[in-house]
């Protein structure tokens, strides 16, 4: 087309179209602007000729035939797809504000153009951007390749639905379903051999754990081991998912389980996937709970109600809080002081400081990787479908193995004892200085003012935690403020 007039390049384009339509033929470059511009104006004429004939007045020569700009557009978009995520109730489903902030981050990293100019070139360039995984805005770290996939997944649903939309006359260009979504692969995407892909606390770290917790923080440790749940999990459980001090809700229907009168029990649906899920109760974990239950009446000052949220703070607002994006704030506010009050106590490096989440993964890391335990594994978790290798057993023909997994949380429990042993009640608050001062009792160390010294505190704090255990009194008057040149009390 070197020689041809832009009017016979673009004859010979239609030509070409026509005879061969499997193609996805380009105008050439040098006459484009003016076949493009041409072809406006015949389209401009002809829309006011249909106004002329309607009785219409023709529309603004300055108004595009596709109407709006890519920013204009997206942000209609976010719009549309937060009322995606609205509930029956008027209430706003929390997973929402991940798809609206994606919406945001692609709106924040494209360049604003008018639709008209977004064609076949620059569709697979909004997509190419995520492609080769840009920086984190805030590490300056490649994002992940799922982060990209989310995004780029997001871009391909406003191209839907920009293209199905009468709102801006966008139409999505020809060969479009041959976009490439490919991720770019790093090396940093390669399963590192000195680190584990799921990081769990150890046995010594969960007692660590739960001697320095407050009742509450034990309560969320103790639930999160039990049941195998997060914050999404355990903040929307509610006082009617509760079945405590009696036998399995479904004996009756004839669920073949070891359960009695005794028994306490959580029945909830994962609101994720929209799983059903069971879970016996610990002892300890009711225990916890009918403390709490008592802390909320008192809060509230009124008896709680089946429909209600368990978690909810003093104010009586839920702790997991859905309509906000950041709605685990309340479960990692927590998590974290209970993490510093640890590392203040016993020293930094003495517990890995994982999040909260982590509590999830516990129960289904420690039953292995076997089938077996992997498909209990997954009932634990809510997932919608069991295990991977066993797609139809379980979800078409049978119900959950509900014994496996209640017999592993036996099991599990039994694991943890010395987790339990290291406070001799649940609703024991550990004093880290009286168990300092008691273990440089049982070394010797009786003298005041050594006993402050090595603990770090007051000789008055010592006197109050001595006194508190009933060994003031044994100490000879007069003498529990004099040093012994050995650092105790002489035999």
């Amino acid at each position: 087309t070197a020689g041809l007039a832009w009017d016979e390049a673009l004859t010979f384009h239609e030509a070409l179209s026509r005879l061969f339509p499997s193609v996805n033929w380009l105008l050439p470059e040098r006459h484009k602007e003016v076949i493009l511009d041409s072809s406006t104006k015949e389209a401009r004429s002809a829309v006011d000729r249909l106004s002329l004939l309607q009785g219409q007045a023709p529309p603004d020569p300055s108004t595009p035939l596709i109407s709006g700009t890519l920013h204009e557009a997206l942000l209609a978009y976010e719009e549309e797809r937060r009322r995606d995520f609205i509930r029956p109730d008027g209430s706003f489903d929390n997973s929402g504000h991940h798809m609206l902030g994606i919406i945001r981050a692609v709106r924040d990293r494209s360049s604003d153009i008018p639709l008209a100019q977004l064609d076949f070139a620059r569709c697979p360039a909004l997509v190419g951007y995520w492609r080769d995984r840009p920086e984190h805005s805030r590490t300056k770290e490649p994002l992940s390749k799922k982060t990209c996939q989310n995004h780029i997944g997001e871009i391909k649903r406003f191209f839907v639905w920009l293209h199905l939309t009468g709102r801006f006359g966008w139409r999505k260009p020809a060969d479009f379903e041959f976009l490439d979504t490919s991720i770019r692969e790093l090396p940093s995407d390669r399963p590192s051999m000195g680190k584990m892909p799921v990081g769990t606390f150890s046995l010594d770290e969960l007692t660590l754990l739960y001697r320095h917790a407050i009742p509450m923080e034990r309560l969320l440790l103790v639930w999160g081991l039990n049941c195998a749940h997060g914050a999404a999990e355990f903040g929307r459980v509610e006082w009617g998912d509760l079945f405590l001090e009696q036998e399995h809700p479904w004996r009756k229907q004839g669920l073949k389980v070891e359960t009695t009168e005794e028994d306490g029990w959580c029945g909830f649906i994962r609101p994720k996937s929209g799983v059903l899920g069971w879970w016996w109760l610990w002892p300890e974990t009711v225990r916890l709970v009918e403390w709490w239950r008592a802390e909320w009446r008192r809060n509230l000052r009124r008896e709680p109600a089946g429909g209600e949220r368990v978690l909810l703070t003093k104010a009586g607002a839920p702790l997991y809080r859905d309509e906000s994006r950041n709605a685990q704030t309340g479960f990692g506010n927590a998590w974290n002081r209970l993490l510093d009050r640890i590392e203040e106590a016993e020293g930094e490096g003495k517990i890995a400081r994982l999040p909260f989440g982590t509590l999830r993964n516990q129960l289904p890391d420690w039953l292995g990787g076997g089938q077996v335990e992997a498909v209990v594994a997954s009932v634990a978790l809510c997932h919608g479908i069991p295990h991977a290798g066993d797609k139809l057993l379980y979800k078409h023909y049978s119900n959950r193995p509900w014994a496996g997994l209640f017999q592993a949380q036996r099991n599990f429990r039994a694991y943890l004892k010395p987790m339990f042993d290291s406070a001799p009640d649940v609703l024991t608050v550990f004093d880290p200085v009286a168990d300092r001062v008691r273990t440089l009792w049982s070394e010797g160390v009786h003298d005041i003012p050594t006993l402050a010294e090595r603990a770090g505190v007051s000789a008055m704090t010592v006197r109050r935690r001595l006194d508190d255990v009933g060994l003031l009194s044994i100490i000879p008057r007069g003498r529990s403020d004099r040093r012994h040149p050995l650092g105790h009390m002489p035999e």
